[in-house]
């Protein structure tokens, strides 16, 4: 992958995609009209936390 312009507004969503996605890919459309990306999130059941709840006050 390329790196963008700093300043740049766009151009950066597949970089994003990359660092919070565990894989990626991009197919292009039968009939030839553009493209689909496509992308697994794997979660894994150690890093899904629950909110602590306080303890009610008496």
């Amino acid at each position: 992958m390329t790196e963008g312009d700093l300043l740049g507004e766009g151009g950066r969503g597949l970089v994003l995609v990359d660092a919070v996605t565990d894989k990626w890919g991009v197919e292009v459309r039968r009939d030839g009209g553009g493209k689909a990306v496509w992308f697994e999130c794997l979660a894994a059941a150690a890093s899904v936390t629950r909110p602590v709840r306080p303890a009610p006050r008496p």
